[in-house]
């Protein structure tokens, strides 16, 4: 009787021990399969407003810097007027070559809105990017 409870008990160890191990090895298994969703969690997609109009050819709005460009009728004026509304007043303007640019600060976030003429359309480019101030 001696030799088999010792056997038993033997058995029973190693049992525990393999279970242990095992529940272990699925508790990292969650603990990491969280992390990685937590991190998917964190993923950002970017709001670039656009003219009612606007038909959009190009659009990366999942990371930083994020990119909408696109088309529309609307005059330069109105085109200005609208990202004011969306922004507030530029910090800068420039234009070169044809092409107006408007800088904004918004949020920790630096955004160019690049304006130019395309045949009876203007061409807008909006690039979000974080701020380096």
């Amino acid at each position: 009787m001696k030799g088999s409870k010792s056997m038993f008990n033997n058995f029973a160890s190693k049992t525990y021990k393999k279970s242990a191990s095992s529940f272990s090895a699925i508790l990292l298994a969650c603990t990491l399969l969280n992390v990685n969703l937590a991190v998917a969690d964190e993923k950002v997609i970017v709001t670039i407003p656009t003219m009612s109009d606007a038909r959009i050819f190009a659009e990366f709005k999942d990371e930083i810097p994020a990119v909408v460009n696109y088309f529309s009728k609307s005059t330069e004026e109105d085109i200005i007027s609208f990202y004011q509304k969306e922004y507030g007043q530029p910090l800068g303007q420039e234009r070169k070559r044809g092409r107006l640019t408007l800088n904004f600060n918004q949020e920790m976030q630096s955004i160019r809105v690049v304006i130019s003429h395309q045949n009876d359309m203007r061409q807008v480019d909006v690039i979000v990017e974080s701020s380096s101030n």
